[in-house]
Formats: structure tokens, sequence, C-alpha cells
């Protein structure tokens, strides 16, 4: 059948996929098997990797789980069982501030309701309320609290650790011993103090109180009595408190009293120096004295001014007839003059109408009004002089009343010097006074207040002896052992993971191998087919309908399209080392091409470990040896196998230099030849570890295909291998990884720096170190 045909074969639907893909075949139990998956394209976390390596290794996942609850129910049931009391406790915030003054004048800060609970809190942990408690109840003349199993345990473990490390430190140990009769206070206080647990209720001024002990009355009677001492040893500091504020204030009283008798004493002597019997009065007497002369002064320069205007003085600036005009308004023997000079003045213009002004009558006119004339110029006169004089009156008045106020002004200053010193010391005296009277009051308020025996801290429920044990808890136990189990397990498993380096999927090799993994071949097991066991490489041929026969037509027909020509007619088949199905790859794909039209060869390459001659249960006795060493021609060591149209060369006898004889130029025309005259040339190779063979195979053939064995290869073998391939420049088409999902396989050789790789040839074991 010609390569068209077998394109035409492999475009079955539902079989012909990219080169990147392998077909989907399903394994023995019904499973579906990826025959190869595509690259990775980001490295996002892939759970169903994670989700299948715990199925794979589920065994140990259930072994741990088990291990872990049969732990947990052995522990439970080993464990001391532990009442757990509770009591309920109502705590006030209180503020005793005894030395405060007043609002604001604070001796200390008061702190928010926060910090006085966790105060509260931590005084319910302390070794002194603990220290009361043993007093109380008197546990120290009997055993300290017994301990849990886990605690005993963990002592025992100790107690013979330093057994081994000195036996005379055991002694001293077991006296230390919280539960001897002989413990020591501190350890008491700790192991109360272990078994208390103090809960806040949230939201609330509540306080709950838990004591665990293995004897329930015992837990019980402790918790009470810790309530209870907690409330006396608050009152007794709140006692205390106030004890230490009477002698506070008893020496700050002595103190101030002693400061106000001296500030009285030098105000006393300071009065008594400067002669003040009422600073104050004389002060205010002097102020007001003051302002009656600052007002009349303010009056006298009034009138001052008003009388150098009347008398016409200078500094006025009045004159002549402005004075006039003032006396005519101000004075009426003026205005009388003036009336009567004016009546002779009309008399005169009448007569000097009727006569001539030497008329006696006339005359006598004129010198009446002459002789008013100078009445008017002397009342005048006599009206400047009176002002003058009164001008001069009001001057002297308002120096007498400036003189006054000079003084007073030195007088008023002088008091007020001595008045501020008289203040400062009066200031003094007030300050003192107030402060001893404030602190007399306060020691009254404190005196009051150590009589009250009233506490802000109440029990609203009392513990009462617990029925039932806290723990240990069977169920919480049980789902704590589950949890531990589950991840325990997953570590393992993971661990286990991470140092086994075997394949376990085709990404795996893609990585390693860059190149895409042509197809999956799951593993089969010859009881399950009924076969025998050098039958199992035929199983294509033998049940075709197998999951071994699908997933080999879906490697044919990624051959197909592993190049751009096909599937190469010159294919190699190697691997990183022995056992890993090289063979069985070989011949399933030369039975898949052969069932599909094509006419194969099948060349038994490996000179050293030779098996196809089993397979096909072919003579051996000729074979390729005899036409590389000798005169045979191809044809006559060809042989026909039981699949039709497909023939296979055996190994003939193990040569002792293969490697000679496969470099050889017969090695090569015999594949040209091959070529010529079959579709498709298979030549199944030795490793590529530690032999040359299979590089010199892969430089004759046309493409190489390489075989690893799931869970069985290794990642630092196939990396060497295809290192080695890579720079004999073999064309590596591709991988199949063989026997996929088979159960129990081991690694069977260790891999590594030094890793040694043995081949058995024909009953010998060589060992050949490996080669870059």
């Amino acid at each position: 059948m010609t390569e068209p045909e077998d394109r035409g074969q492999a475009s079955d639907p539902g079989r012909a996929i990219g080169p990147w893909r392998g077909a989907m075949a399903p394994g023995p139990g019904g499973v579906a098997l990826a025959a190869a998956s595509e690259p990775l394209e980001d490295d996002s976390i892939d759970l169903r990797r994670y989700w299948h390596m715990l199925l794979r290794r589920k065994w140990i996942l259930v072994a741990a789980v088990v291990l872990a609850l049969l732990v947990g129910l052995v522990m439970t049931y080993r464990t001391t069982p532990v009442y757990q009391a509770t009591l309920l406790l109502h705590i006030e915030p209180q503020n005793d501030r005894f030395l405060e003054y007043q609002e604001d004048v604070e001796l200390g800060e008061s702190r928010s309701d926060k910090d006085f609970y966790q105060t509260q809190y931590e005084l319910l942990k302390s070794r002194n309320l603990a220290s009361r408690v043993i007093e109380r109840l008197g546990l120290q003349t009997r055993s300290a609290p017994r301990q849990s199993s886990d605690a005993s345990a963990l002592a025992e473990v100790s107690a013979g650790l330093r057994r081994l490390l000195g036996g005379g430190q055991d002694a001293q140990s077991a006296r230390d011993t919280p539960g001897n009769n002989g413990a020591s206070s501190s350890n008491l206080e700790g192991a109360l103090l272990s078994r208390l647990t103090v809960s806040p209720v949230r939201g609330s001024r509540l306080v709950r109180l838990h004591y665990a002990s293995p004897n329930p009355r015992e837990a019980a009677q402790i918790l009470n009595a810790w309530a209870e001492s907690f409330i006396n040893m608050t009152l007794e500091r709140r006692y205390d408190a106030t004890v230490y504020a009477e002698r506070f204030l008893e020496e700050r009283i002595k103190q101030v009293r002693a400061n106000l008798e001296d500030s009285e004493a030098r105000l006393v002597a300071y009065a008594k120096e400067r002669q003040i019997y009422d600073l104050e009065d004389r002060l205010g007497s002097a102020k007001q004295r003051l302002t009656a002369f600052r007002n009349a002064l303010t009056a006298a320069q009034t009138e001052a001014i008003q009388a150098a205007a009347a008398a016409g003085r200078d500094d006025v600036g009045q004159d002549d007839d402005g004075l006039a005009t003032l006396m005519m308004l101000d004075s009426g023997v003026i205005e009388q003059l003036k009336e009567r000079k004016v009546d002779l003045q009309i008399a005169y213009r009448d007569q000097l109408n009727r006569f001539t002004p030497d008329f006696p009558d006339v005359e006598q006119l004129r010198q009446q009004i002459n002789e008013v004339d100078e009445q008017i110029a002397q009342e005048v006169e006599l009206i400047r002089t009176a002002l003058e004089q009164d001008y001069r009156a009001k001057r002297r008045e308002q120096a007498a009343l400036q003189t006054e106020v000079d003084a007073l002004e030195q007088e008023l200053l002088a008091l007020q010097d001595r008045n501020t010193d008289y203040q400062t010391l009066k200031r003094d005296v007030e300050t003192n006074s107030q402060l001893y009277d404030g602190l007399l009051q306060r020691m009254k308020e404190v005196g009051v207040v150590a009589g009250i025996t009233a506490n802000n801290i109440s029990i609203v429920d009392s513990a009462q002896i617990p029925r039932s044990p806290f723990k240990p808890s069977l169920r919480s136990n049980l789902m704590k052992a589950l949890m531990l189990g589950l991840v325990v397990g997953a570590l393992v498993i993971f661990l286990v993971e991470h140092i086994d380096d075997t394949i376990k999927t085709s990404d795996d090799v893609e990585t390693r191998l860059h190149a895409p993994v042509l197809g999956v071949i799951p593993y089969a097991s010859a009881r399950a087919y009924g076969i025998e066991d050098q039958e199992v490489p035929l199983l294509a041929a033998v049940d075709p309908q197998s999951p071994v026969a699908e997933a080999v037509r879906s490697l044919r027909t990624q051959l197909l399209f592993a190049t751009a020509e096909g599937a190469p007619k010159v294919l190699h088949l190697t691997s990183a080392g022995p056992g890993e199905g090289k063979t069985t790859v070989a011949t399933s794909i030369a039975i898949a091409f052969a069932q599909a039209g094509a006419k194969v060869l099948l060349i038994d390459a490996d000179l050293r470990a030779p098996s196809l001659h089993r397979v096909f249960d072919l003579p051996n006795s000729v074979g390729l040896t005899n036409y590389l060493a000798g005169s045979m021609q191809p044809a006559e060591i060809a042989q026909p196998t039981a699949t039709t149209r497909l023939f296979s060369i055996t190994s003939g006898p193990l040569p002792p230099n293969p490697v000679e004889l496969i470099s050889s130029a017969k090695m090569g025309e015999l594949i040209a030849l091959a070529a010529e005259r079959f579709d498709y040339v298979l030549l199944d190779g030795p490793p590529v570890i530690g032999l040359a063979d299979a590089l010199v195979l892969a430089n004759l053939a046309r493409g190489t295909v390489f075989v690893a064995d799931a869970e069985s290869t290794r990642y630092g073998a196939m990396e060497g291998a295809v290192k080695r391939l890579k720079a004999a420049h073999a064309n590596i088409i591709g991988a199949v990884i063989d026997r996929l999902g088979k159960v129990g396989s081991g690694y069977g050789y260790g891999y590594g720096y030094d890793y040694q790789y043995t081949y058995h040839y024909g009953g010998r074991e060589t060992a050949l170190p490996e080669q870059a």
C-alpha cells in the first residue's frame, strides 16, 4: 500500500489530529488515556495535575489518614478527662481619684475604659492572686492540681531524658514538679494560672472565668475562691489607696499650713513697715480727690479763659469793640446811660432845628450829652478793672488747683507702688489659704471613702460543679486527626512526587525532549488478555479492538503528519535505557503500518540484547550480523512474520564489536536498499545512554522516535539521552510514552552524575559509563 493510501486510512474520523496531540484511547479499565497533551500556554496552577497526583498515590493519603485517626482515637481514650467550671463576673469602672483638688487641678490622669478592663484582665491572671487562692484553699499542704495526661506524658519523657543524661538532676526535677507534695509556690501558681482562662464578653462589662481540672469539684472550688480573692484584693487595693491618700494629704497639709503662716507673717511685716492700715480705702479716697480736683481744675481753666476774654487779654484774641459790646450786653448801668444819651441826642437835634448851636438850651443839651459819655467811659473803665481783677483771681485759683492735682498724682503713684507689693503678698496668703481649706476638705472626704466597703466587682454566676468533661472531645479530636492526616498525607505525596523524577505526563516529556509526544500506549498486562508475556508487543495484531491497538493506530496517524513528506521511510526507535518498550513500540508501529496496507521491514538493530526473534518466534541463527560481517544477501536474512506485509531482520549471532558493524558502509547500503523495496523501514535500536550504537543508527535513519516508559524513565536519563542525540545531529521527530497507567512500576535502576548503565549481553553483564 502506498503512502497516500496510508493517509487515507489515517483520515478516519476521530483519529486524524495535529502533530502536537495524540488520540484518546481507553485503558484496560475503561479509562480514557490521552496520547499527548498540548504544551503549556501559561504558568497557572494545573489543579487537575495535582488531583491526578493524589489519585495516583491515594494509598499514601489513605494510610496517613487511617494512621492519624488511630492515633487520635488512642490519644482520646488514653487522655484523662478534664472538667471545666465557668464563673461570670461583672466589673464596673471606678474612678478613685482621692488626691484631685478641683476639676481643673488633677494630680493624675484618668484612663480609658479599655485600659481599665485590660488592667483588670491582667490582674485576674496575676501571680499574686494565684498565691492568695493557694493560701485561701490551703493548697500548700496538699497536692497541686493534677496534670492532664498530655502534660504527664511530657513530664515523663523529660524525666527519662534527664535520667539518660545524668541521674543527679532527676531528683531535683521531681522535687520541682507541681504534682509533688513539696512543690514550690512558684510551680503551684504556674499550675493554677495555666488552667485559668479569662474570656471577656464582647460589648458588655462581663467577663467569664474558666478553670479546667481533672477533678470537677476542685475546678468549681478553685474558680469560686479565685473570684472572691479577686474581689478582696480589689477592696484591699482601694483601702491601701485611701491610706496612702491620707498620709499624702497630711504631709501636704503640714507643708501648706507652714506656707500660709509664712505668707501671713510677711504681709503683716510689710504693712507695719509701710504703716499701711487700710491701703485700699486710702487708695480709693485719693482717686476720688484727684478726680474732684481735676474736674475743678478744668472748670477753673474754663473760667480763666472766659475772664481773660472779658478783660481783653491778648491771649484770647478780643478787641475793644468786642469788649464794649460785651460790657453793653452785661452792664445795666451802661444800658441806662446809653438810653439817656439817645434821648438827649434826640432833644439836641430837635433844638438845632429851631435854634442855633449857640442857643443856651442847645448848649446845655450838648453838655449833658458829654457828661453822659464821660459817665459811660467811667463805667466801662470800672468794668474793665473788675474783669482784670476777676481774671487774675481765676489764674490764681487755676494755679492752686494744678498744684493740688500734681500733689495728689504723686501721692496716688506712691500708694499704687506700695499696693502692688502688698497685693502680691496678699494673694500668696489667699492662695495658701484656699489650698489649705481644699486639702482639709479632701482629707474629710478621704476619711469618708475609707469607711465605704462597696465594691465595683460582683459575681453574677458562681461556678457550679461541671457534670460532663470538657475534653477530650472524640469528635473534635477525630476531626483534627482527619485534617492532620490529610495534610501530612498530601505533604508526603508532594514530597514523594518531588523526589520521584520519573516522567508521568506528556508535558514532562515535551518539556525535556523539546519535541511533541506522538502517542501514548497504555499499559497492557499479558494476564488480562490471556497471552504470553512475549506476545504483548503483538497485541495490536492479536486483538485489533484493544486499547493498545487503538493507541497504536493513533500513533501511526501522528507519524503520517510528523513531517512534511509524511511518516519517515526509515524510522529509528530508541530510548534512554533498557526495558523501556522500544521493541514493543517498534513492533506495534510496524504492525499498524502493515495493517494499513504498507510493506514494512522491521530490523532488530540492537546487536547487544536483541528481542525481535522472540517476539515473532523466528530463528536467530541468521540475521543482520551475518549480512554485515559476511557475504549473505539481504533477501537471505529477511524473514516474513505472521502479519501480512510485515518482514523482519533479526540480529543474528551477537558480535563482539556491534558499533563497528553498524557503522560500516554495508549497513548504509542495506538501509538504502530496504527503503527502495519497502514502504517503511523501522530500526529497533539499543538505548542511548552508555552506548554509541543509537547515535550511529540515528544518523542512518530519516527520523528518530524516542520511547519513554511512563513512571520508569527518569528526567535526567531522558535529558542526557536527548542531549547525546542532538549532539549526533539526530532528527528527533517526537516521543512515544509507553506503558502508561501501569500499577506498581519501579525504576529498576538509578540515574545521576555517577549513573552506571548496566546491560546484559547474552548472559554476561557489562557496565558502561554514561557518555555526555
